[in-house]
């Protein structure tokens, strides 16, 4: 066996190897693995598309502002609409192709450019610095002229609508045909009941029918309210010039019984969320007091006493087991919440799309369902969550994120909450540019922002001198309320002094009683019974909340008084960034002082200059490690026992 062996190993032809070229880079490197931590490429940590995010915002609302000040002189004024001047200007569009041509042009110029040099750089392969800097100046480029672009096409839109025209004109009687995109809400002025935006397709003026474009808010009374969302109506009433609000027009609709007609009932999706909706509010109208305001606006982003039911559910209301919202006791409860620094929690954010992402998840891993049926799974929760909670820009947000995330799951990829965030940004905010001056969706994308940026390095600061859960909980406040306080301040001038207490104090409870609210929202219109029981769970969760809120709200130090504007926004910037860059001249200055080393230079370039080769994290005790071993060497020393026996 053994010769039979020998002979076929002999008789075997061996390959001739192939010579292997070792591809030298041109920089010299090291492995990922050699070179320190914070050098190696991490897609945590990819900033690129940051500067692109606030390039777009920023080009948006200054090209609001100049179309603002070209047409009307209405500076700084970021809520109004302003008309085009047809007399002065002459025609819209071919100003408007003029305009475009001139964005246009620096596009073609730097993609030009951009090709030429790059064809010098593969025939030198050098200068990779400057192609990176180089590409990163032509998106930037690119992207500040689709923000004008975009913005300058949706202003010069908008201004031409005829109901622009006629509120310029003082208003006047018209009739409008549209879309309601939000359910009805308790009305914000005293002459109407109920509230709620359509998104015109037509308007008849004077008996001259033009097409429209643009969403106006409608106020209702009495049998007029009677609107569902996504259905089509026919509204009769009077537009008006607003007052406050984003709105760029008003309609009051005349208080009769034709003034609304439903042209097309919503669809059967929609028809199924609003019946899930005003069941869920008809079981919590059975709760006490505070749970009748609190559980709605924690599980659908709306307060009991802003609810509006439709007709044909008020039959319900006037069951003996219910009762209507007590107004005095919900407007004294808001206002607390607001005084207090955790109004946030009454609107749906990204917590409630982490849930349902969850629980999908986990219900998917449980199963062991695939990786792409997973992602299809988490998309179809998205939507239905998306359908039940009331519309709002932190909503919107939420759900293309969401959608984000999805799509990196099913790519078999982790996801990048910066670089979703930032193409979250650009695209909402050149798909729609109207968002750039939404306060809505600027508190939702800075708090958001704080957590990614700031969230790790806030939690280490604090873990230093706090025990794990408190050091967690606080920079999760302390992340999220840096980077959305000068936009607050923008809305309301004052400080939340005490919202950070606050907010460490209702922490533990809100995701209990969220889902609690959900299972509520999800059974009630099947089980009455079983919805009830989850929305009385919900309500023990939010009773900590409504004790917080008076207590922290009701005190005269929990809010501060404060410039406002513009001017008070950036002071708080100002004072925001002075507050850590003092905490690290301090730290510098007491490592200058104990250890002798230079402030200047990180914890590597000291070991390397004193001789050592760890590359660990030096050991530092907190400061209840100390006193823990402070109280064992007590407790050894009032016993009489040797203070080295409970070292260890």
């Amino acid at each position: 066996m053994t010769g039979v062996h020998t002979r076929m190993r002999a008789g075997k032809r061996r390959r001739p190897r192939r010579s292997r070229r070792i591809r030298r880079p041109i920089w010299p490197c090291r492995r990922a693995s050699a070179r320190p931590y914070r050098s190696r490429e991490q897609g945590s940590r990819d900033w690129r598309m940051l500067p692109c995010a606030v390039v777009v915002w920023t080009t948006l609302l200054a090209e609001h502002a100049a179309f603002g000040h070209i047409c009307n002189g209405a500076v700084g004024d970021m809520t109004s609409t302003a008309r085009w001047p047809r007399q002065a200007f002459g025609p819209i569009w071919p100003a408007a192709a003029i305009v475009l041509l001139l964005l246009i042009m620096p596009i073609v110029a730097a993609v030009a450019y951009w090709r030429i040099r790059r064809r010098r750089l593969r025939r030198h392969q050098r200068h990779r610095r400057d192609s990176a800097l180089l590409c990163h100046g032509v998106v930037i480029v690119t992207a500040m002229v689709c923000a004008c672009v975009s913005g300058g096409l949706h202003d010069l839109v908008q201004s031409t609508d005829p109901i622009i025209d006629v509120v310029a004109e003082n208003g006047g009687a018209a009739m409008v045909i549209g879309t309601v995109s939000v359910p009805m809400t308790v009305s914000a002025l005293r002459d109407a009941d109920c509230q709620t935006d359509i998104r015109v397709h037509g308007v008849s003026v004077d008996r001259i029918r033009s097409p429209s474009s643009i969403t106006i808010r409608a106020y209702a009374t009495g049998q007029s309210c009677v609107f569902r969302q996504g259905a089509d109506y026919r509204v009769v009433g009077t537009l008006q010039r607003p007052r406050f609000g984003g709105a760029p027009a008003w309609l009051i609709v005349d208080d009769a019984s034709d003034a609304v007609t439903e042209v097309r009932e919503p669809a059967w999706w929609r028809r199924a969320g609003t019946i899930m909706q005003e069941s869920f509010i008809r079981v919590t109208r059975r709760l006490p007091d505070h749970g009748q305001v609190l559980v709605p606006g924690l599980t659908l982003g709306v307060l009991g006493q802003d609810v509006v039911m439709t007709p044909w559910s008020a039959p319900a209301q006037t069951d003996d087991a219910t009762a209507d919202v007590d107004e005095a006791y919900a407007q004294r409860l808001e206002d607390d919440f607001k005084q207090a620094g955790i109004m946030h929690l009454m609107a749906v954010s990204g917590s409630h799309f982490v849930l349902a992402s969850t629980l999908t998840r986990r219900l998917c891993a449980r199963f062991l369902i695939p990786r792409w049926a997973t992602s299809v799974g988490v998309v179809v929760a998205y939507m239905m969550l998306a359908t039940l909670v009331y519309p709002s820009d932190s909503v919107l947000r939420a759900a293309i994120m969401g959608l984000g995330g999805a799509a990196c799951l099913l790519a078999g990829r982790r996801t990048q909450a910066l670089s979703g965030l930032n193409w979250t940004v650009i695209l909402a905010l050149l798909i729609d540019p109207s968002l750039a001056h939404s306060y809505g969706f600027a508190l939702s994308c800075t708090a958001v922002y704080g957590l990614v940026l700031c969230g790790d390095a806030v939690t280490r600061f604090l873990r230093g001198f706090l025990p794990r859960i408190l050091a967690d909980t606080m920079a999760v406040t302390i992340a999220a309320q840096t980077f959305a306080l000068p936009v607050q301040i923008m809305m309301t001038p004052q400080l939340p002094a005490l919202s950070v207490p606050a907010n460490m104090l209702v922490a533990p409870f809100v995701a209990f009683t969220t889902i609690a609210g959900l299972l509520a929202l999800c059974v009630s219109w099947a089980v009455p019974a079983l919805g009830f029981a989850f929305a009385w769970i919900a309500c023990l969760g939010t009773l900590p909340l409504e004790r917080c809120a008076t207590l922290i709200g009701g005190s005269r130090f929990s809010a501060l008084p404060w410039h406002e504007g513009a001017k008070g926004a950036m002071a708080v910037a100002a004072f925001e960034l002075a507050v850590p860059l003092t905490i690290m001249m301090v730290r510098a200055m007491v490592r200058v002082i104990a250890r002798g080393a230079s402030p200047w230079r990180g914890p590597e370039q000291d070991r390397v200059a004193y001789g050592g080769d760890d590359d660990g994290t030096p050991y530092r005790a907190r400061y209840t490690e100390r006193a823990g071993a402070w109280w064992r060497e007590t407790r050894a020393m009032l016993f009489e026992r040797d203070v080295g026996d409970v070292q260890h």
